[in-house]
C-alpha cells in the first residue's frame, strides 16, 4: 500500500510506495529534496514531520539525536511512511530548487576502459547503452551494482555534462571491497554492468565569486567535472585548486589538469604531499592540504568554495575557509561516507 508525501508550505505531494524511502520516492517523482549520503548518516536530509508517523530504525543514532526524534526529525533517506505524511521543509526552500534536478534513472551499461591512475586508484569507463544518454549536473554521482552481487556503490563522476553518453569514475582500491575486488580480478571491456542515478546536489553555483577547490585522492572526480564544465563555460571567474596527496605515486593526472588550466584565464593548481617517500624529488607544497590552504589564501570573505574528500579533510577544510572569512553558506562538500568498497 502506498502513502502520500505532502511537501509544505508548497503543497507539493507524491507517492511513496511500501518499503520506500521519503527521499527515494520523491527523487523518482522529480522533486529535488536536500540529501546528501543517502544512507542515514550525514544528516543533511534532515527534515520535520508534521503530520504522521514515520518508521527510521536504520536512521543513524548520531545524525539524528534521540531528542530530535522526539521533536518529530527524521532522516528522510532512512525514513518510511506508515501513513500518509506531511513534511514542514525548512524556510529557506524555494519551489524553484524542488524542481531543479536532472530525473533519475535506472541505465545499462558497458565497460569501455579499466586502468591504473595510481597504485591504489582506478578509472572505470562506462558507455550507457540503454538509454543512451544521462542529463546530469558537474559534481553528481551514480550508483553501479557490482556484477554477480545485490550489492551498489556510489561514486561522483569525473566527465562533464556534456558527455552524457558516458560516465567516468575514480575509484579507490580497498581491502575487501566489492567494487575493489571485481576492478582488481576481472573486470574487462565490454562487461555489462548497471548503473542507477544521477545522485547529489554538490554543484557550481551561477555567479561571479572566486572560487577556492579542495580535494584528496578520489575526490578528484566530481572537481574535475566541474572544471571542464566551467572551462567549456569560458569562464572568468578566479579558481584555486588544492590537492591534498600522500606522496609522490598518489599524484594523478597532473598534464590534464595542466591542459584544463590553460582554459582557464585565473586558474593556479596547488598540490601537496604529506607524506613524501625516501625517493621523491619534489620541490613542491609538503604537508596536510589544510595547511597549504592556510598559508596559501588570504581573506576569503568574496570567495565559495567546493571540498571532496574524506570527513576529516573536509571538516579541517571548514574551519579554515571559515577562518578565512568564508561564509557557511558559501562552502559546499561531498564528504566520502564508506560502504566497504
Amino acid at each position: 500500500m502506498s502513502h502520500t508525501v505532502t511537501l509544505q508550505p508548497f503543497g507539493v505531494s507524491f507517492d511513496c510506495a511500501e518499503g520506500e524511502t521519503i527521499l527515494s520516492a520523491a527523487l523518482r517523482n522529480g522533486i529535488s529534496l536536500r540529501y546528501g549520503c543517502k544512507h542515514g548518516n550525514c544528516g543533511s536530509c534532515k527534515a520535520q514531520i508534521a503530520e504522521g508517523e514515520v518508521d527510521q530504525a536504520h536512521a543513524s543514532e548520531v545524525a539524528l539525536m534521540q531528542f530530535e526524534r522526539n521533536q518529530g526529525l527524521a532522516l528522510l533517506c532512512a525514513a518510511v511512511p506508515e501513513e500518509d505524511i506531511v513534511i514542514e521543509l525548512a524556510d529557506d526552500y524555494t519551489e524553484e530548487e524542488l524542481s531543479s534536478a536532472p530525473p533519475i534513472g535506472d541505465y545499462k551499461a558497458r565497460v569501455v576502459a579499466v586502468e591504473a591512475l595510481t597504485h591504489d586508484i582506478m578509472r572505470l569507463e562506462l558507455k550507457l547503452q540503454q538509454p543512451d544518454f544521462m542529463r546530469f549536473n558537474a559534481g553528481q554521482f551514480v550508483e553501479i551494482n557490482v556484477p554477480g552481487t545485490d550489492a551498489w556503490r556510489a561514486f561522483s563522476m569525473a566527465n562533464p555534462p556534456s558527455e552524457p553518453d558516458r560516465v567516468v569514475l575514480m575509484i579507490k582500491l580497498l581491502p575487501g571491497g566489492a567494487v575493489s575486488g571485481y576492478l582488481r580480478e576481472r573486470a574487462r571491456p565490454g562487461d555489462p554492468l548497471n548503473v542507477r542515478g544521477p545522485y547529489g546536489q554538490f554543484s557550481v553555483a551561477p555567479g561571479v565569486a572566486p572560487i577556492i577547490m579542495v580535494a584528496g585522492g578520489s575526490g578528484m572526480a566530481p572537481i574535475l567535472s566541474m572544471l571542464n564544465e566551467l572551462a567549456e563555460q569560458r569562464t572568468t571567474r578566479p579558481i584555486r585548486f588544492y590537492f591534498g596527496a600522500r606522496a609522490l605515486r598518489d599524484l594523478f593526472l597532473t598534464e590534464e589538469i595542466a591542459a584544463l588550466g590553460r582554459r582557464l584565464p585565473d586558474f593556479r593548481y596547488v598540490p601537496a604531499l604529506s607524506a613524501p617517500e625516501p625517493g621523491d624529488r619534489w620541490d613542491g607544497e609538503t604537508g596536510l592540504i589544510t595547511e597549504v590552504l592556510q598559508r596559501h589564501s588570504g581573506n576569503l570573505r568574496g570567495s565559495e568554495a567546493y571540498l571532496c574528500g574524506p570527513t576529516p579533510m573536509i571538516d579541517a577544510a571548514v574551519e579554515v575557509l571559515k577562518a578565512k572569512g568564508m561564509f557557511s553558506t558559501r562552502i559546499r562538500f561531498d564528504k566520502f561516507v564508506s560502504t566497504a568498497g
